[in-house]
């Protein structure tokens, strides 16, 4: 009876405990900082509507979040004041400028890089 229990905890406890020390390692062996961990998930973004919703996410956060037809677009804090509802956004993958567009001509172009990420807990 005593062998089968610590044989049935070895089969539960190892898959767990080898689970969590490779992503423990992926974790603390990515030498990249936060910020550069950011902006390769915004390069592969591809964004290209008019902006129908503007809301805050109340259950992300309160994350700035303007909606199109067919996607929902999370932006930093301090371009909240830039957008209004009939605006258009375009970028491509691979880039990290959001064209912003208002009645049909180029307003601005944002640039992720000028984003401040906190580094750090």
């Amino acid at each position: 009876m005593k062998k089968e229990w610590w044989i049935l905890l070895a089969v539960l406890l190892l898959p767990l405990l080898g689970l969590f020390s490779y992503i423990g390692y992926i974790t603390f062996s990515d030498k990249r900082t936060n910020k550069e961990v950011f902006l390769d998930f915004v390069k592969q973004d591809i964004i290209h509507g008019r902006i129908e919703l503007i809301y805050h996410q109340t259950k992300n956060h309160n994350q700035y979040t303007v909606a199109s037809k067919n996607e929902r677009i999370v932006l930093p804090q301090n371009w909240e004041h830039k957008f209004l509802i009939g605006d258009s956004l375009s970028k491509d993958s691979g880039s990290l400028k959001l064209e912003h567009y208002r009645d049909g001509k180029l307003l601005e172009v944002l640039d992720y890089n000028d984003i401040y990420i906190r580094e750090g807990w």
